[in-house]
């Protein structure tokens, strides 16, 4: 037999080795897009569900938070879905696919980790797969958990691999039937070079490319799977690129929202619920570590009046200088809210009281310095009540009970002056 009449018998050996090559390849990425697609269909309802739950939870809708678990599980039975649950920071469970584990505790190490981690988990079993999300409505509320059976996917893939199996079995014994007792050391050496590229592109590394083999028909696959390979490598940069952009969008999207949640729309100090917030954490700090924290309620001395002089886009001004002037006169820990309306609150953190009212008087007489410099305004100033933890109660309701009484004594012994609650030390 000739070289020509040898390469003629072998050409059918060697495309059905390439299809032999491009199965195991396929078999492979087939695996990992039924469980990536799997993962991410998953993933996607889970976010949708979180983000209602976190809008519940928000509310304090116990209710329509129950409503929503019984609809998605109903729903879900079809995309294999075994239960869900929505879990607090705590791993307490708020509502469950199960009503009786209600009010339990969930805290096995997945749901733990999926707790402690601020994007989206998963974990793949032998036959299940979890997934976790959180749910954030302007701040973390709490866990939607869900677990589903892989059952049918794994039937699927198991009955597609056999199909695949099959089909290259066939082709394995026409190729058998074809080139037995006809390879030689110059058909055996590029089939293992072209085998071996095959295979590292099998294993991801779509950086290889296959050498110039000998004769025209070998060629010509060498060059198709090199092509292959750079489409394939061209997606996936591509796809990186498209990811990396969309993860940019959506965190600035969420450092957008997460200021619209916390921030005042005027005066871009920290609104009255993450003032609540702040001070509940700085109380229970403070009953922790036994140290000491004041609380200053500031007020704006005849606001109304200016109001009604000037107009309210005057007003506004006034609130936002006297917001600069607040943020100047205070340090980096301290936090400053806009209480509502004229009223301003500050947590001062580590700050006893005769500290806190040296804090009021700098705040109060920056005010009365800087604010009276337009001609023909009303005078600014502002009154400050003082109070302090633990002197003036043990709770934030209380402190805060306390520096309203003391602004209330302020107002009404003449403005524009500094009064510190009755158990605070002078």
């Amino acid at each position: 037999m000739g070289v020509r009449g040898l390469l003629s018998t072998l050409v059918p050996g060697l495309i059905a080795l390439g299809l032999l090559l491009l199965g195991v390849v396929e078999g492979r990425e087939q695996w990992v897009s039924v469980t990536d697609g799997t993962r991410m269909r998953d993933v996607q309802v889970l976010e949708t569900v979180a983000l209602t739950a976190a809008v519940f939870l928000a509310e304090n809708d116990a209710s329509a938070l129950d409503t929503l678990i019984a609809q998605v599980t109903a729903d879900g039975k079809e995309s294999d879905l075994q239960l869900i649950s929505v879990v607090s920071n705590d791993l307490r469970v708020l509502a469950h696919s199960d009503p009786e584990l209600f009010n339990t505790r969930q805290d096995d190490p997945f749901t733990q980790a999926a707790v402690a981690s601020a994007a989206p988990t998963w974990a793949f079993g032998r036959d299940e797969l979890r997934v976790a999300v959180p749910a954030f409505a302007g701040v973390r509320w709490g866990t939607v958990t869900a677990t589903y059976s892989l059952d049918r996917m794994l039937a699927d893939v198991e009955a597609k691999r056999r199909r695949w199996l099959l089909a290259l079995l066939v082709v394995a014994a026409a190729v058998l039937l074809l080139v037995s007792g006809v390879l030689t050391h110059t058909i055996v050496r590029p089939l293992r070079t072209l085998q071996a590229a095959a295979r590292r592109m099998g294993q991801g590394d779509l950086d290889v490319r296959v050498p110039l083999l000998g004769n025209s028909e070998l060629a010509d696959l060498a060059g198709t799977l090199n092509q292959m390979a750079a489409a394939l490598q061209g997606e996936r940069q591509n796809l990186e690129s498209t990811v990396a952009a969309r993860t940019a969008e959506l965190h600035a999207a969420n450092e957008h929202l997460e200021r619209l949640s916390v921030r005042d729309g005027l005066t871009g100090l920290f609104n009255h619920r993450r003032f609540q917030e702040a001070l509940a954490h700085e109380v229970e700090r403070c009953v922790r570590s036994g140290t000491q924290m004041s609380l200053l309620m500031i007020d704006v001395d005849h606001f109304k009046r200016l109001n009604d002089t000037l107009g309210h886009p005057a007003g506004d001004e006034v609130l936002r200088r006297i917001a600069d002037r607040l943020s100047a006169a205070l340090r980096t820990v301290d936090l400053c809210a806009r209480y509502g309306g004229e009223e301003f609150a500050v947590v001062l953190p580590g700050t006893p009281s005769a500290d806190a009212r040296m804090v009021a008087e700098r705040v109060r007489a920056s005010v009365e310095s800087t604010m009276n410099d337009v001609p023909g305004r009303p005078p600014v100033t502002v009154s400050v009540g003082v109070a302090s933890w633990p002197a003036d109660g043990p709770t934030g309701t209380d402190l805060l009970a306390a520096a309203d009484k003391a602004l209330y004594a302020a107002k009404h012994a003449g403005r524009n002056r500094v009064e510190a609650a009755p158990g605070a030390t002078p």
